[in-house]
């Protein structure tokens, strides 16, 4: 009874109340919003929970996808290295041709002159082949390289050795260093006629006491051809650095100084080779008194 009286006083006075505030909603339907009401918002909050099988998922999807990124920059980063070790070896290679052309081979005494423009250690098919006043031609390198880039695939894309515009530098390349290869045979052509036409050699030309004025002049000729030969040297060290640093791409240039060392060393074991089948000359000989 007292729980009851109780019940019946509480609902009485919260029906009171709620008249008081101008509801006129029964309990029993009071009763059942209040339900939907802690329902929706049940349902509010389960909605922003995080779902810890989602979370671990997603957590090692980014991890994978991390890693994966670290594998791609490294074999990026490894491709640059091998870039800037290409770039390194080209430019010593580069170095060691200019210390060979403006060092190695440039006549310091009057005997060196002989062994720069006909040299004992190459064959004769050598000289003929690829010798121009002690090495290659300078317009005979750049014909190579002309060569390699027209025989680059065209499906290459423009930034290497097969851009359009690299066939056409090479052949302005090719037009201006034989103009000057020419100016240097013409000032060679005239050393030669001096030596032959104007040195004190011959018997007509020397006087008594005279020696010291024959001397004088045989030194100025070799200042001459010195200054010929450095002449050549520099210029055949301005084509390769032309194509190397102008024309080729990094790869091209590597493959084009392989090929070209390989060409050198061909060209020279045929000459050699040449050279041990003839053997050495005869000259046939008929025995005194033989009919």
């Amino acid at each position: 009874m007292k729980s009851h009286f109780s019940r019946k006083h509480f609902e009485e006075g919260d029906f009171g109340q709620r008249k008081k505030d101008g509801f006129t909603l029964s309990t029993e339907d009071d009763g059942e919003d209040e339900t939907d009401c802690l329902a929706e918002t049940f349902n509010c909050i389960s909605l922003h929970r995080r779902d810890p099988t989602k979370q671990e998922v997603s957590l090692e999807k980014y991890g994978r996808w991390r890693q994966e990124q670290k594998n791609r920059a490294a074999k990026l980063e490894k491709q640059l290295k091998a870039r800037w070790e290409l770039e390194e070896l080209i430019e010593e290679q580069l170095n060691s041709f200019h210390a060979h052309y403006n060092r190695s081979m440039v006549p310091n005494q009057l005997k060196d002159i002989p062994q720069l423009l006909m040299p004992k250690w190459a064959p004769t098919y050598e000289l003929a082949a690829m010798s121009w006043l002690g090495d290659w031609r300078p317009s005979a390198i750049l014909d190579l390289v002309l060569i390699l880039v027209r025989s680059l695939p065209s499906s290459l894309p423009s930034y290497t050795s097969d851009s359009p515009g690299a066939e056409q530098l090479l052949s302005q390349f090719i037009h201006e260093i034989r103009i000057e290869e020419t100016i240097i045979d013409e000032e060679m052509a005239e050393i030669q006629a001096t030596c032959i036409l104007h040195l004190p050699f011959g018997p007509m030309n020397i006087k008594p006491g005279g020696t010291g004025g024959a001397l004088a002049c045989v030194q100025s000729v070799f200042k001459n051809i010195e200054r010929v030969i450095t002449k050549a040297q520099e210029l055949r060290f301005k084509a390769l650095e032309l194509v190397l640093k102008k024309v080729l791409s990094h790869i091209d240039a590597a493959e084009f100084l392989v090929a070209f060392q390989e060409i050198q060393d061909s060209i020279h074991q045929f000459a050699v080779n040449h050279r041990r089948k003839r053997g050495p000359v005869s000259v046939p000989f008929k025995a005194l008194g033989s009919t």
